[in-house]
């Protein structure tokens, strides 16, 4: 099935934003009433709030993670805190002299990282890749630290139903971003469990990225980003050794998160490289989408879903393309890949 009441879905807020003059307008067209002076000075979906860039770090050689932290002081809003435990969510980015902006995912707080006294992260961190033509990436990529950078939001894409069990995420490069946000989510949920399969262009992306699982792919036809950009054929790279190398950051991050839930095992991860020769096939999937009936032969109880997020044609390929209707962007039927496989018990929702 495409999509089921039971998880609350938003307009996608990924696209280039008009400010004050397009009806797309992101967040600003779901909400209609002003905002009060408390929020003119903390995160809130109304207004743009002053944020400093205190550090940039690369990670690749065309991204970075870039930390914001609050130019007030302001504490974040409950808003902001119950997001992080029970939603896929963004938050807009301004680019003051096009006057356009566009929303990003924060990365989840570091684990063991600062945290004020109710426990929640002062910074924002963001994942961005330098796209080619890209007005906003390039704009932030080239600021110096210590400047200003505007946001508004949260805004809510997803909300993880409370009664989730299993989540199979495919994430296509800076498509990492929210699949780590829900790992963060489901350490709070018990029993919940997710797997994340990772396509990258380059190792240099995912530095150090070892598989859990130790199953390779089937040969044959592959079905992963570098089969739909033409970057390569189905196979394995041969030259294994280059696997061990120094995890790069995100990589770190990833492995910090299953540390946080390796009591009981509820996360695992999945590393293809698109200049290694491997991609994400159907087999990969699949393996993921057996369901065990209950001993009275019923389906288990909880929600089991299937998220996709990355970019545009990585997303399309796999669960067929988004879209628009009276000016917002919702899921549409489920296409590509996914639509071919037997998904019996699963929902789908695209990012």
């Amino acid at each position: 099935m495409v999509w089921s009441p039971s998880i609350l879905f938003r307009p996608h807020s990924g696209v280039l934003v008009v400010l004050g003059t397009s009806a797309l307008g992101g967040a600003a067209y779901r909400f209609v009433t002003a905002p009060d002076d408390s929020e003119t000075s903390s995160l809130n979906p109304h207004t743009f709030v002053p944020y400093t860039l205190i550090s940039k770090q690369q990670t690749s050689p065309t991204s970075s993670i870039f930390t914001l932290r609050n130019r007030e002081g302001s504490s974040n809003p409950q808003a902001l805190k119950d997001v992080w435990k029970q939603s896929v969510w963004s938050v807009q980015l301004k680019q003051p002299q096009l006057q356009i902006a566009r929303a990003y995912t924060p990365l989840p707080p570091l684990v063991g990282g600062s945290e004020d006294e109710h426990g929640e992260a002062q910074e924002l961190r963001f994942l961005v890749r330098r796209e080619e033509g890209g007005e906003v990436s390039t704009y932030i990529h080239r600021l110096p630290e210590q400047s200003t950078v505007e946001l508004r939001g949260p805004n809510v894409e997803c909300e993880l139903p409370h009664d989730v069990k299993k989540v199979l995420f495919l994430a296509g490069g800076t498509g990492i971003a929210p699949a780590m946000q829900v790992a963060h989510a489901l350490n709070n949920r018990p029993g919940a469990r997710m797997h994340i399969l990772w396509a990258n262009r380059q190792r240099g992306d995912c530095a150090g990225g070892q598989s859990d699982s130790l199953q390779t792919p089937l040969p044959g036809r592959s079905w992963g980003w570098g089969s739909v950009l033409g970057l390569g054929k189905s196979g394995l790279s041969q030259d294994t050794a280059k696997h061990v190398e120094k995890q790069g950051i995100i990589v770190k991050e990833l492995e910090a998160l299953k540390h946080q839930s390796q009591t009981h095992k509820r996360l695992s991860v999945e590393y293809f490289v698109d200049e290694e020769k491997s991609f994400i096939q159907p087999a990969n999937i699949a393996r993921h989408l057996k369901v065990s009936t209950q001993k009275d032969g019923a389906p288990p109880k909880g929600s089991r879903l299937i998220l996709v997020s990355g970019p545009d044609g990585f997303i399309e390929h796999w669960a067929g393309r988004k879209i628009w209707v009276a000016g917002r962007e919702v899921q549409g039927p489920l296409g590509g890949v996914l639509s071919q496989m037997d998904l019996r018990g699963w929902q789908v929702y695209k990012l």
